[in-house]
């Protein structure tokens, strides 16, 4: 019995001893998936971002796993056609800033002054994906999808993402085809939008936008 007893009080010695060290441990605080989504004006297509989680470790950097998926929701086909092999984008919006403060696009993707980064100046090495039109047929309830990272690089005043996000609230904006600073919905530059033929036989060219998720560093 003594012995039993004396096994039982190591054990939570052991137990007790782990949870003290994990509380001192950076972790994220866990909230399950979050959702949100967005239907074309036609309402053909479904956009959907999905986060796992909405607070962030700051230090070490978490990575925020940003999950987009284009589904058609009508009862035909969808011929989709996009300017990119890259098909999806998000947007960062800093509250303390009060503006936006990093479009991933930027500089991952090919386009004209203002609209991309220059690659050649680029105080880090980036590598920009050049425009190659893609077609994809969706029929009823297929879909495609891609999982884009945000690595707490920003800008804050001045012309580069380079900058690392401190603690602070965010909101993450999904979007189909690819967004802009100033206005996401501005026609300024073609190559943003991707193109369907509705069922109807309307030609759309648009970029779907989600609602945000808020999303904490911590």
């Amino acid at each position: 019995m003594k012995t039993s007893f004396k096994f039982i009080i190591a054990i939570a010695v052991i137990i007790l001893a782990a949870a003290t060290i994990r509380s001192f441990l950076p972790r994220s605080e866990e909230t399950g998936s979050v959702y949100v989504e967005a239907v074309s004006d036609d309402g053909f297509l479904k956009l959907t971002m999905m986060l796992e989680k909405t607070k962030f470790t700051a230090n070490p950097r978490e990575p925020v796993e940003i999950n987009l998926t284009l589904t058609n929701i009508g009862d035909e086909d969808i011929t989709l056609t996009f300017h990119y092999k890259s098909k999806f984008d998000f947007m960062i919006f800093d509250y303390s800033q009060g503006a936006y403060a990093c479009r991933w696009s930027y500089d991952h993707i090919e386009g004209p002054v203002g609209w991309a980064a220059n690659a050649s100046i680029y105080p880090i090495n980036i590598t920009l994906e050049p425009p190659e039109m893609d077609t994809i047929v969706l029929r009823p309830s297929e879909k495609i999808g891609q999982e884009l990272i945000w690595n707490h690089l920003y800008f804050h005043g001045g012309d580069y993402q380079t900058q690392i996000a401190p603690k602070g609230k965010y909101r993450v904006e999904g979007f189909a085809g690819f967004a802009r600073f100033a206005d996401p919905w501005s026609p300024e530059n073609p190559l943003r939008f991707f193109e369907y033929v509705s069922p109807n036989g309307n030609l759309v060219s648009t970029v779907l936008q989600t609602p945000g998720i808020d999303i904490s560093l911590v």
